[in-house]
């Protein structure tokens, strides 16, 4: 892992945004420690997953390029391939969920990808026809989270980005769907500093790291939920599980209402604009299910969310 996670930050030098970290007055006030937040939202496509995608393709022979690629997203990794596809002029095609983010979808289509709506709502059942479909295709499926290269460069980079810009940083605040970008930052950060702590935040309705690390098994597949955050949704990634595994101090359970009142806060008080995916991380502090005991940084990991969604959100927090 550590080969590519080097690997990874040297082709990505220059080639995406090293994004800012901001310190929260407020925050650090509620939690009793520094808190900063990491804007990955304000990166190339909206979102970290441009990191794990530019590098990945960025690894294929002439002959992989040309026949091409596809990926099973919720919107940001689909994004990511995509926008690297069309760098490296990589042919893609990208699945996504039938309740994708409209934002999400007519960005994909901006970026020259072949965009396929499965009937599905749910991640986890919208990857098992997507798999089918690229067989059909005979293209490699990309996935979003369970591959060393997409760890590495989602995870592992934004950690080494991290920790250069707050030394002194002892907590990691990270949302978490499929694992990916939590088990490269984890991976690296505990490398880094054994007694850094990663502080895993996902959704109360689908929580499956923690039904994996209590049945010590990685919950692949999870039933589909109503939800806003899809990056979210869906089961754990079994190579992400064995990273994870040593590597969590504390899980944060957050409920949909909560995660919709988090994106309100950092409107108000930081104005800057976020996803309901990447809002688990800071409702986690806001709402006391965290209490930090060292320097801590939030990874707030997207910004993709459509102004119907934003509407919504806001007019419920009146």
């Amino acid at each position: 892992m550590q080969h590519l996670i080097e690997q990874a930050t040297k082709f990505l030098e220059g080639k995406i945004r090293k994004t800012p970290v901001e310190f929260s007055p407020k925050l650090s006030k509620l939690v009793g420690q520094p808190v900063y937040l990491k804007l990955e939202c304000l990166q190339l496509t909206g979102s970290f997953k441009v990191r794990g995608g530019f590098f990945y393709l960025s690894t294929l022979n002439a002959t992989e390029k040309k026949r091409g690629v596809a990926a099973c997203s919720a919107g940001n990794h689909g994004l990511g391939v995509a926008y690297a596809g069309k760098e490296l002029q990589v042919p893609c095609t990208v699945f996504v969920p039938k309740s994708v983010d409209q934002a999400k979808y007519d960005k994909l289509v901006a970026l020259g990808a072949h965009v396929k709506k499965s009937e599905f709502v749910g991640y986890d059942d919208t990857l098992a026809w997507a798999e089918q479909e690229a067989k059909k295709l005979q293209i490699p499926l990309i996935s979003a989270f369970d591959d060393e290269k997409i760890m590495a460069a989602n995870g592992g980079t934004l950690a080494v980005e991290v920790i250069a810009q707050v030394p002194d940083a002892t907590h990691f605040v990270l949302p978490i769907g499929g694992g990916g970008l939590s088990a490269g930052f984890s991976w690296y950060a505990k490398t880094h500093n054994p007694r850094a702590q990663t502080l895993i935040c996902q959704l109360a309705e689908c929580p499956a790291l923690k039904l994996s690390l209590e049945k010590n098994k990685p919950m692949t597949y999870m039933p589909s939920i109503d939800t806003l955050a899809g990056g979210l949704e869906g089961g754990l990634g079994a190579n992400c599980f064995e990273i994870l595994k040593t590597r969590v101090d504390k899980i944060a359970l957050i409920s949909e209402q909560e995660l919709r009142q988090a994106v309100c806060w950092l409107l108000e008080h930081h104005q800057y604009l976020i996803e309901p995916s990447a809002a688990v991380a800071l409702a986690s502090c806001l709402y006391g299910h965290l209490h930090p005991t060292g320097p801590t940084v939030i990874v707030l990991t997207g910004r993709n969310v459509s102004y119907a969604t934003v509407r919504e959100l806001v007019g419920s927090a009146r």
